[in-house]
């Protein structure tokens, strides 16, 4: 995987060759081990220098939307700084922002018309509507209403089935549960506004929408020590390369234009390229997007065990309960996830793989087979945690602060208990997949030699579907319930056993509309 096929101490690696036919399923893990590596070796002079490839000239930085709802690439420059930002919220299978409703489907929130706030009025059992003056939320998560007048209400609740998992067996004498990705592209559209700091979700005629306690479609993480986590999102010059060919336009939503899966795709935006000055280095590596979550190096013991990078980030004028942005700074900070994802032979779904720290949080429950026979591993009550406090109880993976537009809130600001609920990308109890993944790292993290930082890194999983479909009907596997604690904490899994989310829940496609940036990227020059 190195070049020179010689390991050296934090040492460049090769981009794995994403035009050859992937294996189910090592080989999947396996590219997925491969683009991480290359990802994060130190970039060499050939590609113009950085602190690490996915940084260098050779990768772009997409800015987050603008008023017009478009993006723009940056070149990474060495000698500046890069730029990150808060969490972006996740996006549901409409480019809206999402949640989890307590039964599993996918909530898309309605983004608010300025000046045109949602008012408070919910539905009653009795078809009435009524006007709230104010909410309170129990430590168990118990939503109380109350009208202008004071009295408490009983609104009516939209009435979700719990969603029903097929089993299917990927693998001899092991069922898997599955869930229809028809059923979250039904995603249900909802309507917020917010009561005492309480966000409120309501579907078109005013029935409140149960979520799990403390999602909130714009949630804001901080590590342990209150240190804000950033997000900074590239992609490589086969990707930018290709949306430069595609003109200045937004990108319809059903195109069926699709990232290129073969080594004449990829030839075609090298030539395109060249005509503009650039020299693609490595055009098998296929287009590639990456999305990575980062904290202070000051905020962790031991930031010479983490990737690091300088990055200009924002700043806050901080009370108790409110953060408001006042200016930015440059500051050193320390890699927590890394999302790998790219499109490979026949895979224009792409192949989705994440990464992360192993100081970051606890895993929920696994077993899996090692070669002295099944083993069962509890989360490590004893272990200092960025994300959870030391022997945590819970309750787990919730929003203790948002973003509302202008500014963080919270009642007060916190930080957030973090847990893995599925620990391998798949409940804990399916020890095939966990073999497989806890293999496909150990085979790797025991070549790197002492001192390289990457050792300190673990794939979480990777999944993809069969035969390159658009993802339906249970089509999506390897490890289908795939969520990074530090970038999707508030839509995973609430608890061990609860429905999983899975990156194909949102990212409904196998054109270029899978990915939620390509179509409103504007080209480069």
């Amino acid at each position: 995987m190195f070049q020179g096929n010689v390991i050296t101490l934090n040492g460049v690696a090769k981009a794995a060759d994403s035009t050859q036919n992937l294996v189910p399923n090592c080989g999947f893990f396996q590219w997925t081990e491969q683009m991480y590596l290359w990802l994060t070796s130190p970039a060499p002079a050939s590609y113009g220098g950085g602190s690490r490839i996915m940084f260098s000239p050779k990768f772009f930085t997409v800015t987050p939307e603008d008023a017009g709802g478009r993006r723009d690439f940056i070149v990474n420059n060495p000698r500046r700084a890069l730029v990150m930002k808060l969490r972006k919220t996740e996006l549901g299978p409409h480019g809206l922002p999402a949640l989890m409703a307590r039964s599993g489907q996918i909530i898309e929130v309605q983004r608010a018309i300025p000046g045109r706030a949602v008012p408070p009025i919910v539905r009653l059992p009795s078809g009435a509507m009524v006007q709230l003056s104010s909410a309170t939320r129990s430590p168990e998560g118990k939503l109380r209403l109350f009208s202008l007048r004071g009295a408490e209400v009983q609104a009516s609740k939209l009435k979700l089935p719990m969603i029903a998992r097929q089993n299917v067996m990927l693998q001899p004498n092991q069922l898997t549960p599955m869930v229809s990705t028809d059923v979250f592209r039904s995603a249900i559209s909802a309507r917020k506004f917010i009561l005492n700091k309480i966000p409120i979700f309501i579907d078109a005629v005013g029935n409140v929408i149960d979520v799990e306690p403390g999602q909130a479609d714009g949630g804001v993480l901080l590590s342990q020590n209150n240190s804000l986590i950033y997000y900074i999102s590239t992609v490589n010059d086969v990707y930018a390369y290709h949306r430069t060919m595609q003109g200045a336009a937004l990108i319809p939503f059903n195109t069926p234009l699709t990232f290129p899966m073969t080594m004449a795709d990829a030839n075609a935006v090298k030539t395109f390229a060249a005509t503009k000055g650039h020299i693609i280095l490595e055009p098998e590596a296929l287009a590639i997007e990456t999305k990575s979550s980062w904290v202070a190096a000051s905020s962790v013991g031991n930031p010479n065990d983490y990737v690091s990078v300088s990055a200009t980030v924002p700043t806050f004028a901080k009370t108790a309960n409110t953060w408001t942005p006042n200016g930015q700074t440059v500051m050193k900070l320390v890699m927590v996830g890394l999302h790998v994802v790219g499109s490979t032979n026949g895979h224009g779904e792409m192949v989705w793989g994440t990464f992360e720290h192993v100081n970051n949080s606890p895993n929920a429950s696994y077993t899996y087979q090692s070669t002295s026979g099944p083993k069962t591993v509890d989360p490590v009550p004893g272990a200092s945690w960025v994300f959870s406090p030391t022997g945590s109880a819970g309750p787990f993976n919730v929003s203790n602060a948002s973003w509302n537009g202008t500014a963080i809130v919270g009642t007060p600001i916190a930080s957030t208990a973090v847990m893995r609920t599925k620990p391998w990308g798949m409940d804990g109890s399916n020890s095939v997949f966990n073999t497989q993944v806890i293999s496909a790292n150990a085979s790797i993290i025991k070549e790197l030699l002492a001192g390289d930082v990457r050792k300190n890194y673990f794939q979480v999983g990777t999944t993809w579907t069969i035969g390159g479909q658009a993802p339906s009907g249970g089509n999506e596997v390897g490890t289908n319930q795939l969520a990074n604690s530090t970038i999707e904490t508030f839509v995973q899994a609430s608890s061990p056993g609860a429905p999983g989310s899975n990156c194909f829940q949102c990212h409904s496609t196998n054109k270029v509309s899978v990915s939620h940036i390509y179509r409103e990227l504007k080209p480069l020059p």
